[in-house]
């Protein structure tokens, strides 16, 4: 996936690629002579990274050189790591996952995908047959552990867990981050790179960034306003947005969405009761920010469409659940 340009000399080379270790998806331009790396740096002239990378594109080459790098298949052995052929290899593998399988189940076999197999094209193509071949409930991958309530939302919402919402960060005038660290994620689910530029921008543009973490984080340090949480009750002030969401109409439900969801309403009904009055007020936010209510985060988003909020769901799948529905009310108020 790129293009290559001649250099100033017969053997260096040019090639403009893409990098593949997160959905960023930056533009580098390599430098090399032969198998031999120059440098990598970020393509200027790529129209959406526009000349960014973060360090683990630079890192590339460190990867590519490491001389423990695995570059073919190698067995262990009484006498050490050995290689062997493809074929060979192959046939040891399946030969032990079916052994396993037979003596202990067939989920006894578990499987681990890393981060850059979303991002690879014959990865995509070929490992949902291969997971489905192994019948193996035992899966796990980075998406394990960080953002898969976002891809069951999706799957329910948009009909596919790929379908995620992607925040309008180069446009929005009120970011709201909810115990999401995007300087240190390099904004992971967002495919925006250079999130600290763009999140100067905002405040540059006269827009408004609102990070709400137990934390004081990087990206806390940037932004126009942090507001401590206790850990562990995000749930109660998502639950007083959703509350005030309904409270002042900003929800609005077609005959479309009752189509699909008859029991919408049911929502509003469960989120009543949950109000940020002091008591809960200082029980969730310290209180040095007891001024500060659920409508405060609500209203800025309920009045402009280019108002956007996201999170990381680790802490808290409810997060994830609430702000995939919330970007898609919040364009309709």
């Amino acid at each position: 996936m790129g293009t290559t340009a001649a250099s100033a000399t017969d053997n260096e080379q040019i090639h403009f690629r893409t990098c593949t270790l997160c959905e960023a998806m930056c533009g580098i331009e390599i430098k090399h002579d032969g198998e031999k790396v120059l440098s990598i740096k970020g393509d200027k002239n790529d129209p959406f990274s526009q000349g960014y990378i973060c360090p683990k594109a630079t890192a590339l080459q460190d990867l590519y050189e490491d001389p423990d790098r695995l570059r073919g298949p190698v067995e262990r052995t009484a006498d050490g790591w050995k290689s062997i052929s493809w074929i060979e290899a192959l046939d040891k593998v399946a030969a032990g996952i079916q052994s396993v399988q037979q003596k202990y189940g067939q989920n006894a076999f578990g499987v681990y995908l890393g981060n850059p197999n979303v991002h690879n094209m014959g990865g995509m193509l070929t490992i949902k047959q291969l997971l489905t071949s192994l019948k193996t409930r035992s899966r796990f991958s980075a998406t394990s552990i960080d953002q898969l309530p976002h891809h069951i939302v999706s799957m329910h919402l948009f009909g596919h867990m790929l379908r995620i919402p992607v925040p309008d960060v180069n446009r929005t005038q009120y970011m709201l981050i909810i115990g999401g660290n995007p300087l240190a994620s390099n904004g992971s689910i967002m495919t925006a790179p250079n999130m600290r530029q763009k999140l100067k921008d905002i405040k540059a543009r006269d827009g408004k960034v609102v990070v709400i973490d137990p934390r004081r984080t990087e990206t806390a340090d940037i932004a126009s306003e942090h507001h401590f949480i206790r850990p562990a009750t995000d749930v109660l002030l998502l639950l007083a947005m959703l509350n005030e969401i309904y409270a002042q109409g900003y929800a609005k439900v077609d005959s479309r969405v009752a189509g699909l969801a008859p029991e919408i309403d049911r929502i509003a009904s469960f989120a009543e009761g949950f109000t940020l009055s002091r008591w809960q007020i200082l029980q969730v936010l310290p209180p040095l920010k007891s001024n500060v209510s659920s409508k405060s985060f609500v209203k800025p988003k309920a009045r402009s469409v280019t108002a956007v909020w996201v999170s990381r769901c680790k802490s808290l799948a409810c997060s994830a659940n609430i702000c995939p529905w919330s970007s898609i009310s919040s364009q309709d108020a």
